[in-house]
This record gives structure tokens, sequence and C-alpha cells, in this order.
């Protein structure tokens, strides 16, 4: 689709201001979803993206999301007792930084296989009956949720992104099949995992945490439940305005790029979706090195803010850590993670 120069001077604004705002406004960071949506509307406008078709289709990409975040809920809310007892049987006998690297890096493995969305939950409800002090608890989810988006890259099941590497890739010359992405995925993405994992564990070992389990006896409401799942609703709505909207600056300038270059470019996977630059950027006759370069690209670093990924959304909902606090921790983490990324591939390809 071509656009003229100056919407895409219109769109690079909207960028600037989604960067922005959530990291510098209190009254954004309370309602980042109404803003997400407001400006997302915003750049579907801009580019021209408007459709009967493309609201449904709007309207309908989050109920499966919502479904599953109010099914979970539910369960949690109603057995949380039963299944924390478990749970704590286990981490009772080990010591918490152990614990707590086992369950970051078990998260992050095992989203490939249950979805991003329930990886997200789980870590989240297993935050809230633990005595973390605030600055731990938000580095051990900044710490999984990047370990959850990472690990979601090796099975077609987790999310969105890799059923389409995988649908695109399926054809000749790949012929990809279920295990295509585990085969050229799995020794770059375990080190990370186990990476992540140590340094939740560090975390938690050098606040001194002693695991306490607190299971509460009031049960949460049904009321508060559905806010959540409205919450989350709206934001993965207003991630598929953005990236729609933004779609036309992205193949403008992003898409022809080559795989080293498009390793530092896909950094605008912080504000839009990696399922949408996945559409753009990948065809079906891409070679592995550039493979590797752009599926990592984005993934390194689509957690740096809370609207970069679906892990990011549902954690922070639920355990209500706002966008400079997530910041903070993620924007470090996922630099880290970049560089070290970055100088691996050019080593090793």
């Amino acid at each position: 689709m071509e656009i003229s120069l100056f919407t895409n001077i219109l769109l690079a604004i909207v960028v600037i201001n989604l960067l922005v705002w959530p990291l510098t406004s209190k009254w954004v960071e309370s309602h980042l979803e109404i803003f997400l949506l407001a400006v997302g509307a915003l750049a579907v406008t801009i580019s021209g993206g408007w459709s009967v078709n493309f609201v449904y289709e709007t309207l309908n990409a989050p109920v499966n999301v919502a479904f599953i975040v109010l099914v979970v809920s539910v369960i949690f809310g109603n057995y949380s007792r039963y299944i924390f007892r478990v749970l704590f049987a286990f981490f009772k006998r080990v010591e918490p930084q152990f614990s707590f690297a086992f369950l970051v890096f078990v998260l992050g493995l095992c989203s490939s296989l249950v979805s991003v969305t329930v990886a997200a939950l789980v870590l989240a409800e297993v935050l809230k009956v633990v005595a973390l002090e605030r600055t731990t608890t938000v580095k051990v989810t900044v710490f999984a949720c990047y370990a959850i988006g990472l690990g979601a890259v090796l099975t077609p099941l987790a999310e969105p992104l890799s059923l389409i590497i995988n649908n695109t890739l399926s054809g000749p010359p790949h012929h990809a099949d279920f295990f295509f992405l585990t085969r050229h995925f799995f020794w770059w993405i375990v080190p990370a995992l186990a990476a992540l994992a140590v340094a939740a564990g560090y975390c938690v070992r050098e606040a001194g945490t002693t695991m306490q389990m607190h299971i509460r006896e009031d049960k949460e409401t049904y009321v508060s439940m559905l806010k959540r799942t409205l919450h989350v609703y709206m934001f993965v709505a207003a991630l598929n305005l953005i990236s729609t909207g933004l779609r036309p600056l992205a193949q403008s300038t992003i898409a022809h790029l080559g795989g080293k270059i498009l390793f530092l470019a896909n950094s605008v996977s912080v504000i839009i979706d990696n399922t949408t630059l996945a559409a753009i950027e990948i065809v079906p006759d891409i070679g592995i090195k550039d493979l590797l370069y752009m599926v990592i690209g984005f993934t390194a670093c689509g957690s740096m803010l809370v609207q970069g990924n679906l892990p990011n959304i549902v954690a922070a909902e639920k355990l209500g850590i706002k966008s400079r606090e997530w910041a903070k921790v993620a924007v470090p983490t996922g630099l880290w993670l970049m560089g070290s990324y970055f100088v691996l591939l050019s080593v090793i390809l």
C-alpha cells in the first residue's frame, strides 16, 4: 500500500506519542487501554484503514484472549486454595531463589504449549500469594514475561506470531512442519530463558525473601474478574488498531531491509504487534539466517513496554504494575537481550 510522505510523517508522530505519553503522564499510565484505543483509532484514520470488515475483526480479535482470562480467573478464584497448596508444597522445600528461577524457566518453556495468556496468568497468580516486596515483584514479572514471549516462538500453538511464521513457511522451500520452529530456534531461545531465570532468582535472593504462603480467604469478586477481562479486551483491541494503523509505515520503512538491519529495526515491536511485523517481513522463500535475525529481533525487545506483548498486558493488569515501573526494569533488560543476541548472531551465523 503506497502512502504519501505526509502520511508517513503523521504516523511517525503517532509512534512518538505512543512511546512518550505512557512514560510521562500519570493519567495515561492509569488509563493506558483508553489511550491506546484512542491513538490506535487515530492511526487507522490517518492510514485510511477503516472498513466494516476491519471493525468486525477488531471487535472479534480480543474475544479468545478475554475468554481465556475470564475462565482462568474464575478457576483460580474458586480453587486457588487447593492449587496453591500443591504448588507451595514444592516451593517450601526449595530455596526461594531456586523456586522462582525454576518458575520463570518452566513458564517460558511451557508457554509454547499452553499459550502465553495462561502462562502470564499463572505467573501473576503465584506472585499475588507470595510475599515479595514490590520492586522484586516487578522484576520477576518482567523477566518472566520476557521468557514467556521468547518461549512462545518454539511452537505454532502459543500465539498468532508463531502460527503465522509456520503457515507462511509451510510450502517450498522450507516445508515447515509443527517442529520447524523448535528445530531452528530451540538452542537460541533456551539459553536466554535460563539467563532470565537466573536473573529472577538473583533478584529474589538479593531481596532476602523467605517463602510465605498467603492463601486469601476472601474470594475475588466476579465483578473484579469481569473488569479485568474488559481491560484485557480493550488492550488487545487497541493493539489491533495500532498494528493496522501503523502497518503502512512499517511496510514503507522496514519491510525490505536485510536481516541485521531488521533485527535493530524490529525494536518497534514495543508498540507494533509482533504478528503484524511477521506478516509484513516474512516471505515463503526467506533464508534461515534472516528468519533468525527477524524473529529474535522482535521477541527480544517486545517486552520493553507494557503494551509491547500480550503476556505483559495480562500480568501487569493482574498485578497492577504501571508503565514506568515496567519500563524501568524492562528497557535495560531488553537492551541487554538485544545486544547479546546481536553479537552471538553476528559471530555464529
